[in-house]
Order: C-alpha cells, then structure tokens, then sequence
C-alpha cells in the first residue's frame, strides 16, 4: 500500500509541475509579447519618416529602443503627449540618449516633370 501511494504522489507532484512550469513559459512569452507590441503599438503613434527612425534605433540599440517605445506610449496614452510624434522630435530624443541614430536621406531634384535625384542631376549638367 505504501508503495501505491508513494507512486501516486510522486505522479500529482509531477503533474503540478509540469503545470507550473507550463505557466511560467506563458507567462515569460506573454512579456515577450507585450514588449514587441509596445513598439508596434507606437508605429501607429508615429508619422511616417518616424517609424524609419524608431527602426534604426531598434537596430542599433533594441532594448533602449523598446524602452523608449514604452515610455513614449505610455506618455500618449496619459495625454501629456500628443499623435503623431514628429519624426525630428524622435530623432532629437533618441540622439539625447546617446543613441546615434541616422536615418537615410536623399535630396531628390524636379525638372520638366522628372524626380532624379541630385548626383543623378548634376552629373548630367
């Protein structure tokens, strides 16, 4: 008899375990998640040469840059914020920060209804 039990609690001891550590994946995933939709939460916050700026940052330096999405988001959720966040702004923020982040640019010329950009331009002159 004592053999029977000692097998049986060593099967619920198992079982609540392997609940347990079941919860605790979900959970840690849960927070994954939760870290990656803040960032995709403020793309929507964003105009569009910001989002640019919010993913060099992330290539650059991803945890503060997921930081930043969150205090940023929580800044616009509260309302001391307002949408959408000037992509300059963003830029200021995140080189405050020590983050040297720098978006690419391109300085596009217009001529008889033709967009070349400028090396492209000048080259032909």
């Amino acid at each position: 008899m004592s053999e029977g039990d000692d097998i049986e609690l060593r099967l619920i001891r198992l079982r609540r375990l392997s609940r347990l550590m079941a919860s605790r994946v979900a959970q840690e995933a849960k927070t994954v998640d939760d870290k990656r939709s803040a960032v995709e939460e403020l793309k929507a916050h964003l105009d569009e040469r910001g989002i640019e700026v919010l993913e060099e940052a992330r290539e650059l330096n991803p945890t503060l840059a997921e930081r930043v999405a969150e205090a940023l988001l929580n800044a616009v959720r509260g309302g001391r914020l307002e949408s959408p966040i000037d992509a300059g702004a963003l830029l200021r923020l995140f080189r405050s920060l020590g983050l040297p982040v720098r978006p690419s640019t391109s300085v596009k010329v217009l001529k008889d209804g033709e967009v070349k950009d400028l090396s492209k331009y000048l080259a032909e002159r």
